[in-house]
């Protein structure tokens, strides 16, 4: 697989959210990529404080979900993919 290929980009990527399932689908990458969202990790942890602000809001409104504080999250990870992505492609440019 070419390491400038949509597909190479989105694996380092699924690695680094924790998407992929390891036990039953290895990749050699994972050796290097480090799950970002682990117990723990900066990420888990800053997911997990927007986890419990969601759930706060929704209660405070009384409802189970927000149509709007899912559509703030969800368009946020969506500019973080982006910005990995490109961030990729300009370390593959510069390097």
């Amino acid at each position: 697989m070419k390491k400038d290929s949509a597909e190479f980009k989105r694996r380092i990527f699924d690695l680094m959210n924790g998407s992929l399932d390891l036990d039953k689908h290895p990749v050699p990458e994972s050796e290097v990529v480090e799950n970002e969202f682990k117990e723990g990790g900066v990420c888990g942890i800053l997911y997990q404080e927007v986890y419990y602000a969601n759930r706060r809001i929704c209660e405070k409104l009384g409802v189970e979900e927000d149509p709007d504080v899912e559509i703030i999250i969800r368009n946020l990870l969506e500019i973080a993919e982006h910005q990995s992505f490109r961030m990729y492609d300009y370390g593959r440019s510069f390097s």
